[in-house]
């Protein structure tokens, strides 16, 4: 039985590795004189939708509730930020903007802090695509994946 766990975590990984190097290609060129503030939130608001998400590296996205699938995040350009239910509601208990306060870029851009607490690392960034990385708690890795929702 372990055997047949080992082979089948095994040719988890392999397609996994596969996968992304099929699916990776150039980066995105970034516009001329853009920093990432501008690509994190447009010339005034830029909305984020969480596509993937891993623990550690393995899938947690499979393991979301459809309802959680459609939040979205937006950064505004006067360093304010929004989590946004999605039309998909979990609960009419949660109001639809459920979390806001301030952000800030940190260790020369490198860093997204939110309302000074928490803080992500900032693992990749383009006008269309933000990856974020954090530990939690229990030392795990929490990878964020986004595209982009919005943009004005």
């Amino acid at each position: 039985m372990k055997a047949i766990f080992y082979v089948f975590l095994s040719a988890l990984l392999l397609l996994e590795v596969v996968a992304c190097k099929r699916n990776s290609s150039e980066p995105e060129p970034i516009p001329a004189g853009a920093t990432k503030a501008d690509l994190l939130a447009g010339t005034t608001t830029k909305s984020w939708t969480l596509v993937d998400t891993k623990i550690d590296g393995l899938d947690a996205w499979s393991q979301t509730r459809p309802c959680a699938k459609d939040d979205f995040l937006s950064f505004r350009k006067d360093k304010n930020y929004e989590w946004n239910d999605g039309t998909l509601r979990c609960s009419d208990k949660i109001p639809q903007v459920y979390e806001k306060g301030t952000w800030e870029l940190a260790t020369n851009d490198t860093e997204i802090i939110l309302n000074k607490t928490e803080r992500y690392k900032i693992v990749a960034l383009s006008s269309s695509k933000l990856q974020l990385s954090s530990k939690n708690v229990f030392g795990e890795t929490k990878a964020l994946f986004f595209e982009v929702l919005t943009s004005n």
